[in-house]
């Protein structure tokens, strides 16, 4: 019986992009949205697409934020033969600003209890949708200020294996979507 010993689970690496006229991306995430877990984006660069997943309730887009992702945690596992460690993947915690206070009690009160969506959040001109579905940790603090403003400061964490890649967003689609009712 013939046969082979594959010695490692590599995957191919493709050639790195090198390109010193490529345009800069800037930070701050500036919106966001949550993609119900079984919906998938054909061409999640299609304005058309995402608004009828808006209107079909796929998407909850919340097109107007600031806050930030910081820099995710790796998790490793042991590592066998001579490998120390084996990266497992990574922890995201990100945070973000949603100035929409007294209108979204229920909404957030509803959200923090799912496990069943995606997320996605855009910086300058991309987006990104996690891998996996997250939790969401809603908070409404109340600072000891005349002149601040109470928002609701969410964090929703993940664990993926992979970085979620970016996209260029449609920009059009970053608007107030009210449903009929």
């Amino acid at each position: 019986m013939a046969g082979y010993y594959p010695d490692t689970c590599d995957t191919l690496v493709g050639e790195h992009d090198c390109d010193p006229c490529a345009p800069k991306e800037y930070g701050r995430v500036r919106a966001t949205a949550f993609i119900k877990a079984g919906f998938e984006f054909t061409n999640p660069e299609s304005q058309s697409e995402w608004e009828a997943a808006i209107a079909s309730g796929d998407v909850i887009l919340i097109p107007r934020t600031h806050g930030s992702l910081p820099e995710p945690s790796e998790n490793e596992g042991t590592g066998y033969g001579d490998t120390v460690t084996e990266l497992l993947g990574f922890e995201y915690a990100l945070q973000y600003f949603d100035p929409n206070y007294a209108g979204n009690c229920d909404f957030y009160n509803a959200l923090k209890r799912q496990s069943t969506y995606k997320f996605m959040y855009k910086t300058s001109t991309m987006g990104h949708i996690t891998n996996d579905t997250v939790s969401v940790v809603p908070k409404p603090p109340v600072d000891d200020d005349l002149n601040s403003e109470v928002v609701w400061n969410v964090t929703v964490k993940w664990k993926s294996e992979d970085h979620p890649c970016p996209f260029v967003f449609p920009a059009a689609v970053l608007k107030c979507f009210i449903p009929n009712n």
